[in-house]
């Protein structure tokens, strides 16, 4: 019922037995497993879920070396390392048969990191939430919908406390846009001010991620994402 399109990113690869790099904000060693607590707010409903993200691999798309990502839904999201930063560079979902290149690589994080606060960035984005209410409750994905997000690291000195622990030093980068949409014949268009709050730790990579898709009327309704690290096996 719902699409998380997730970016996440990686750092280079490293053999399965060596242990993520300390200032590595979002580790890809092959064999890294990460478990989520996800739930999901809608105006009428809470929906619950784990995902789980396993480091499956590397392979060469467009004569680059890229690594893969994996989540528990089905998707595969393909990354590479530029000297001035982590991109996205293509994904694969459980009906497609190849990766899909996305038109236009997607910035997740800048590096060098440490010198990353302030810095922004723009890339294109997707519905997570935005239901249409007359067509079975289907979430909007990004065939029917894309946008840009302007994004900013705020931080680089977070503490976030989760399942899995408390965790310090964290990078906090937010994401934001204003989206118009038809909500319905008496109010025609509705701007919806979308953010999304990602926090990465060291040693570790994403532990939580928040999106707010606020939306309500009679031809959409959006809500919340909430995820949060429950467990992370190196």
């Amino acid at each position: 019922m719902w699409r998380l399109s997730l970016t996440l990113l990686c750092l280079g690869l490293l053999p399965a037995c060596d242990q993520p790099a300390e200032d590595d904000y979002f580790p890809l060693n092959q064999g890294l497993r990460w478990e989520y607590q996800v739930a999901i707010e809608h105006p009428q409903r809470l929906v619950t879920k784990t995902l789980i993200i396993e480091v499956t691999g590397k392979t060469v798309l467009k004569e680059q070396q890229v690594s893969i990502r994996s989540t528990s839904d089905g998707t595969d999201y393909y990354l590479t390392q530029q000297t001035e930063g982590i991109y996205r560079v293509a994904k694969r979902t459980l009906v497609e048969a190849k990766p899909q290149s996305d038109a236009i690589p997607r910035m997740v994080l800048p590096l060098p990191i440490a010198h990353a606060k302030g810095k922004t960035w723009s890339t294109i984005s997707q519905p997570y939430l935005i239901e249409r209410v007359f067509e079975g409750q289907d979430v909007m994905t990004a065939d029917s919908l894309q946008f840009p997000m302007t994004y900013t690291v705020l931080s680089l000195d977070e503490t976030v406390e989760l399942p899995a622990g408390q965790f310090s030093h964290c990078v906090l980068v937010e994401g934001q846009t204003d989206l118009s949409l038809y909500a319905d014949a008496r109010k025609g268009n509705s701007i919806v001010p979308i953010t999304t709050r990602e926090w990465y730790a060291p040693g570790v990579g994403l532990v939580k991620l928040e999106r707010e898709e606020p939306l309500d009327t009679e031809v959409y309704k959006g809500g919340k994402i909430v995820m949060e690290l429950v467990r992370f096996e190196d």
